[in-house]
């Protein structure tokens, strides 16, 4: 009979953890997005609220993400340069404008418009400076930006206009200009006066992926496979052959 074999069953226990946290992670992400997916559902059938007292409650801690708004923007300052963020649709490279609506009262001085993708610019790697009517009313739906990251491109500025890899705070306070104090949501607009011309508001993915029950199978199966090759492994050492 040979010894026990510590070193690898330490080893193959902490596999064990890491693939059993893995699979529990993606079950908690299931319902996380089961969640979402219910809640994005039920805005096909949800008025617009209007914007400030959403925003108000928002201030003192509650969960504003993807609730439909309706916003009046309070002067109507046209942007010295065009906004786009890079995006993708239908598997094509797309800009998306961006835009600031000053708002009237509340906390902050304004929010962010995701206006729509800008149609002449499909599939091309570099949009173009344009100039596009400033918003008076929207509808929309509220979006938590990204969070910041080290893999996100900074912002690049050019002549008339600035482009945006990313959508996180430090994108959020360029939009908006200095001295301006906006919200940390914007809104992904649904319709809005005046509609600017060969723009397509698209606030929503069409097909947001819910893959995380296959995820969490697949770990487990493989956390299930990591225990019998150790368990065979074991056997036969034990047995000395």
């Amino acid at each position: 009979m040979r010894r026990f074999p510590v070193g690898i069953s330490v080893a193959a226990a902490a596999g064990l953890a890491i693939l059993l946290g893995l699979g529990f992670w993606q079950l908690h992400r299931l319902a996380w997005k089961q969640a979402l997916l219910a809640k994005i559902a039920a805005l096909g059938h949800a008025p617009p609220r209007p914007t400030d007292p959403v925003l108000a409650t928002a201030s003192k801690g509650a969960e504003v993400g993807f609730v439909r708004v309706t916003v009046a923007c309070a002067r109507q300052i046209a942007p010295a340069r065009a906004i786009y963020r890079y995006a993708l649709h239908d598997g094509r490279v797309g800009w998306r404008l961006m835009g600031f609506c000053p708002l009237q009262a509340g906390p902050w001085t304004g929010i962010v418009l995701d206006r729509g993708l800008v149609q002449r610019f499909a599939g091309q790697m570099s949009p173009e400076a344009a100039a596009f009517p400033p918003t008076q009313q929207a509808v929309g739906i509220l979006r938590a930006p990204g969070r910041a990251s080290f893999l996100n491109v900074p912002p690049r500025i050019g002549p008339g206009m600035v482009t945006l890899q990313a959508l996180d705070k430090t994108a959020i306070d360029l939009i908006a200009g200095p001295g301006e104090r906006p919200a940390p949501w914007y809104l992904a607009v649904e319709s809005e006066t005046p509609a600017p011309v060969g723009v397509t508001p698209a606030p929503l993915p069409q097909d947001i992926p819910n893959n995380h029950f296959v995820y969490a199978l697949t770990w487990f199966g493989l956390a299930s496979v990591l225990v019998w090759m150790w368990a065979a492994y074991v056997w036969r050492r034990m047995r000395g052959s």
